[in-house]
């Protein structure tokens, strides 16, 4: 009884923030600072038709108030820090509400680095592998990242915390792991390390690789524990992402990030296509060419074709989903002379935005809004870019979330206008 109470005003609390968050909403940026920037340029480019069952699906959920949109964003080292994508993530939940944090991997556990809207802690030894290093044995599924022990003791803590006007307590946890004769069961305990639930290795009736759970109240911090099933117990434990919802209408924006990844990197990973299709997305984006475009011998023609065995892979088992291809940034490379500025990256994104205008699949073309060739040096200089000028700082990756959010949004309202919707 007592969590059914507080799990009613955990809603009513919610619905309430998240209308005076909405009535605030503001795009504190002053773009007057940095008038390399081109705005002017900022628009998802080639999406009236590409896109339109997505922004159908935002007009129902807009109308309605009820319902859910799922948003997977794929990409490299600039996704995985949640920066760039968590800020989209925060906007989009603000405009059309907040279903849950999404998918999150304990980068932690792998010894990488984490989002800071959640913490992942260990007291065992996990072996650890991303997609990069494909030679290595471990499979690599949804999250692009895979964890596995044979510590019995071994425990993984997860800990969400609220962002600025959005808080992602959850009620329904589900787990993508290794299921068979081989891997332990797994229990699964809230903060006061009460026992809430047990997902069976042997289980394969719903899917080979998932497990779910749903708790009675809104949780903000689990523990899985290896538990044995018999006498003999069994010898490890596979984790390859968990995902974190609750039940109130809007947005479930999953990040899937991967330092130094390539397209290639994802079309090489054995269960991630499979595992992908679970999260039953909506609208698909992929940020990522940046790598290819520092690899020597940059092959255009090779580039095309692994951009188009991804994209052909994600609509093998996602044929509903909007795909938005994402044009990696303007970048310098290193040289004996320092940095220097990087031709092959106009190449990198002139070669996607061909593979999108042949395939009918939108895109944003973060290259020229950046400002184009060079541009990344005047970004350096106003403290927007890493001192490699290949990465942003933590304000250049808002820049580019709020400015992704705001051309989605006005191709979202173009196609409200055109189709008389108010």
């Amino acid at each position: 009884m007592n969590r059914t109470i507080i799990f009613v005003v955990f809603c009513v609390l919610t619905f309430f923030s998240r209308s005076i968050v909405r009535s605030q909403i503001v795009d504190s940026i002053d773009y007057s600072k940095f008038k390399f920037i081109r705005t002017d340029l900022n628009r998802i480019e080639n999406d009236s038709t590409s896109l339109q069952s997505f922004y159908e699906k935002l007009v129902q959920l807009e109308h309605s108030k009820s319902g859910r949109i799922n948003i997977t964003h794929i990409g490299d080292s600039h996704i995985q820090a949640d920066l760039l994508s968590g800020t989209i993530r925060q906007k989009m939940q603000l405009k059309f509400g907040n279903a849950g944090r999404g998918l999150v991997f304990p980068y932690r556990v792998a010894k990488s680095n984490e989002p800071t809207s959640y913490k992942s802690t260990t007291n065992g030894k996990w072996e650890a592998k991303r997609n990069v290093f494909y030679e290595k044995p471990l499979p690599i599924g949804v999250s692009g990242f895979t964890i596995e022990t044979t510590d019995s003791t071994a425990e993984i803590n997860i800990m969400v915390k609220d962002q600025p006007g959005l808080g992602y307590m959850f009620n329904k946890f589900t787990l993508f792991h290794e299921k068979g004769i081989n891997n332990y069961d797994l229990t699964i305990c809230d903060d006061l390390n009460c026992e809430r639930g047990v997902f069976k290795s042997s289980d394969k009736e719903t899917s080979p690789y998932i497990s779910q759970l749903k708790f009675d109240s809104p949780i903000r911090q689990l523990i899985l524990k290896n538990k044995c099933s018999d006498s003999s117990c069994q010898r490890t434990t596979r984790i390859y992402g968990m995902l974190l919802e609750n039940d109130s209408s809007g947005v479930l924006y999953n990040m899937i990030g991967v330092n130094g990844s390539e397209y290639r990197h994802y079309n090489m990973s054995k269960h991630f296509i499979e595992q992908l299709a679970y999260l039953n997305s909506d609208l698909i984006i992929v940020s990522m060419g940046t790598n290819e475009g520092f690899s020597k011998g940059f092959d255009k023609d090779l580039f095309y074709h692994q951009i188009d065995s991804l994209v052909t892979n994600i609509k093998s088992t996602n044929p509903k989903s909007s795909i938005i291809l994402t044009t990696p940034g303007d970048s310098f490379r290193r040289s004996r002379k320092g940095g220097v500025k990087n031709p092959d990256m106009k190449t990198d994104k002139e070669t996607i935005i061909r593979y999108c205008l042949n395939n009918n699949i939108a895109y944003w073309d973060l290259y020229e809004i950046m400002g184009g060739f060079g541009s990344m040096g005047k970004w350096y200089t106003a403290k927007l870019s890493a001192r490699d000028r290949v990465h942003f700082s933590g304000k250049g990756y808002q820049i580019q979330g709020t400015l992704f959010y705001k051309a989605l949004m006005q191709g979202y309202d173009k196609y409200k206008s055109k189709n008389n919707i108010q």
